[in-house]
């Protein structure tokens, strides 16, 4: 039974087929091939090109995902690269400040120990400060103390990892001095108010206001030619046996932060 079904389908299929190609040669077909080109073609056509366009569209999408994440990761660079240049620029700002500050600039060609200001001096009368450096940094007594370019003091004890610098103004100081514009020497001493005054100038040596008053090397560890001040005034008189000048002091104690200890 099974086997009859099949072969009236066999014989059922091959008449069609017989009779699909024989109409085809016929040109009996012709409508169902117009058919099949202006409906079902286009319909498959737009189908396929569906497909192809959503998966552009997905490629697409991919790509966009990806830029995302790349341009992510660009604006993380780009901030940690402004953090950078912000802190770069900070340090620059206090660098500046810091050569200002230990004048750099006149103390190029000498050698130095950088310090920091650690303690004032206790009362009105005895004018010093405390720094951070000492013997194991090689300073002893007796070296030049500069900041902001200008003399502000000389060592007069010395620690292991501390030292007092005694300062231009107090009473007790004393240093070799001269007037760089003449090289009139003189012996700076200091002044209670933060004065500072150039004295045993000979009577024949030319000192004016507006000179510049430097060291002049002579005695002691502090060498010649660091900058002390400008002389604001001379006292002159015939009856004595030398001159004197005052200069402006700009040493301000409590305002010192950085300083550089001047080897010789």
């Amino acid at each position: 039974m099974r086997r009859g079904s099949w072969r009236n389908r066999i014989v059922v299929l091959v008449a069609t087929v017989a009779c699909i190609v024989g109409l085809e040669r016929l040109g009996a077909l012709w409508p169902v091939h117009w058919l099949w080109g202006h409906t079902v073609a286009p319909i498959g056509g737009l189908i396929a090109g569906g497909g192809q366009d959503v998966g552009k569209t997905l490629t697409n999408w991919t790509r966009i995902k990806d830029l995302a994440v790349e341009n992510s990761r660009l604006e993380l660079e780009n901030a940690n690269l402004r953090q950078r240049l912000a802190a770069d620029a900070e340090t620059q700002r206090d660098n500046e400040i810091l050569r200002r500050e230990l004048g750099l600039a006149a103390a190029s060609v000498i050698r130095q120990v950088n310090a920091e200001v650690v303690a004032a001096a206790p009362d009105s009368y005895r004018q010093y400060v405390w720094i951070n450096k000492g013997s194991s940094e090689n300073l002893k007594n007796g070296y030049a103390v500069m900041s902001a370019g200008s003399l502000i003091g000389v060592l007069s004890e010395v620690q292991t990892h501390a030292a007092r610098v005694t300062l231009v103004s107090d009473p007790d100081f004393r240093l070799a001095a001269k007037d760089q514009d003449t090289n009139a020497a003189g012996i700076l001493i200091g002044q209670l108010g933060g004065g500072l005054v150039l004295e045993k100038i000979g009577q024949s040596d030319s000192v004016k206001p507006g000179d510049t008053v430097t060291t002049s090397g002579l005695g002691g560890e502090v060498p010649a030619g660091l900058y002390i001040g400008q002389i604001e005034s001379v006292d002159a008189k015939s009856d004595v046996v030398f001159q004197s000048a005052r200069l402006v002091s700009m040493v301000r104690p409590r305002d010192l932060r950085f300083v550089a200890v001047v080897l010789p």
